[in-house]
């Protein structure tokens, strides 16, 4: 505990030069941490938008589903969809099923054809879990989507609720009729008249530019779907339990294909990369700098007390406790950054989280986001430990520079 006091009596005393010391880590401290809490936000925002924007925690798909191109609608399904979804309801980790078709077609307002990418769904499930109020609500802020609504209860309604930019291509609004035409199980065209009930703002421009939505009921009529299913997708009571239910539930299910959503959404892969990958080069910079800074103000330190260093010696420290003494310096040094870089993040994040900051829309998306950056405190640890063992690095040199003085040398050093 001597060599603590000392040590830290020393950084006190060297006040200026320990500052310039503190300022480097919390700097670092502050910049790392605040990067992990916006990277945290942008991984939540875009698993929730995975998760319900229509693949839910679990995807059970036919064998083969995701290999090749399907030649006509339903050429790939579950054959009885809906009484597999029924099946799944009863299990006791599962919040609820969404029976899902998907087709792809041609959507006509009569003076043009567009090709589209259509999903059914139940409309009396899909709100209590999926996205798609908030995608209709999106595009009711916009002129052309004023007055969307959701299906109507009438299961016999034929409607259809279109991607803005699809809308757009066509020229159609809310009230409008269409024709959809798509291919049977069979490979027969068919044909239905639809209404367009609402517009929806997906984010994605691709999505808005060729995405439908039409009830499991019109699906039915159009495709002569009967019972089967492209796919459906499970809602957990405990998402964090994906990837133990997965496992569960394909045992449960030996015919089908089960995937966590995770595995599904490619975009959410590559962006976690691509972060991890800007994170870790800004880390290594940081630490750099830190390591850097560090080790400087300690060899300064070292160089202009030599005399202490051999009155030390000569009062009987060995060399390796002056290696200690250093090591405690940097201890102390991280320590009191570290700290001060977490109150400092701390009062940063609320106080940006405060303004309400629109972060405009990335690449290929519609709408920005506001910024929110997340508490972290697995960052804040993280960061912290990286920071310590960085400053007991830069530590070694001075203190094995320390070490190796002759104290008559170092007594007679002016």
């Amino acid at each position: 505990m001597i060599l603590a006091r000392l040590a830290l009596r020393n950084l006190l005393r060297q006040r200026r030069r320990t500052a310039l010391t503190l300022m480097v880590v919390i700097a670092g401290f502050v910049a790392l941490s605040l990067a992990g809490g916006f990277m945290a936000q942008t991984f939540q925002g875009l698993s929730d938008s995975a998760i319900r924007g229509g693949l839910g925690h679990l995807q059970v798909m036919p064998p083969g589903a995701m290999e090749g191109d399907e030649a006509q609608s339903l050429e790939q399904s579950l054959p009885d969809g809906e009484a597999l979804a029924a099946r799944l309801r009863q299990d006791p980790a599962v919040a609820e099923v969404l029976p899902r078709t998907q087709f792809m077609g041609l959507l006509s307002s009569g003076a043009k054809s567009v090709a589209f990418l259509g999903t059914a769904i139940d409309p009396l499930l899909e709100p209590r879990h999926m996205a798609c109020l908030e995608a209709l609500n999106n595009a009711a802020k916009t002129p052309a989507g004023a007055g969307s609504r959701w299906f109507s209860a009438d299961p016999a309604a034929r409607e259809v609720i279109l991607g803005v930019g699809l809308a757009r291509t066509l020229g159609a609004t809310v009230g409008s009729s269409l024709t959809l035409m798509s291919t049977t199980r069979d490979g027969a065209l068919n044909a239905v008249d639809v209404e367009v009930a609402g517009l929806q703002d997906l984010g994605l421009r691709e999505l808005n530019d060729r995405f439908l939505t039409v009830s499991l009921a019109t699906a039915s009529q159009l495709l002569d779907a009967g019972p089967a299913r492209s796919r459906l997708s499970v809602i957990l009571k405990r998402p964090q339990d994906t990837a133990r239910e997965q496992g569960r539930i394909q045992a449960l299910l030996p015919g089908t294909m089960v995937k966590p959503w995770f595995e599904l959404a490619s975009f959410y892969r590559q962006v976690k990369l691509l972060y991890f990958a800007i994170f870790g080069f800004m880390g290594l910079v940081l630490f750099l700098v830190v390591l850097l800074a560090t080790a400087n103000t300690l060899l300064m330190s070292v160089m202009e007390r030599v005399r202490e260093f051999g009155v030390l010696r000569a009062m009987g420290l060995q060399p390796g406790q002056l290696l200690v003494l250093l090591q405690w310096e940097g201890a102390f040094l991280g320590l009191m950054g570290s700290a001060l870089g977490l109150a400092a993040t701390l009062l940063l994040r609320a106080g940006l989280n405060a303004l309400h900051i629109e972060m405009p829309a990335p690449p290929g998306t519609s709408h920005g986001y506001e910024l929110d950056i997340h508490f972290v405190p697995a960052v804040y640890t993280i960061v912290a430990l990286g920071l310590q063992a960085t400053i007991q690095v830069s530590a070694l040199f001075p203190g094995l520079k320390a070490a190796r003085l002759r104290i008559v040398e170092a007594l007679r050093h002016v």
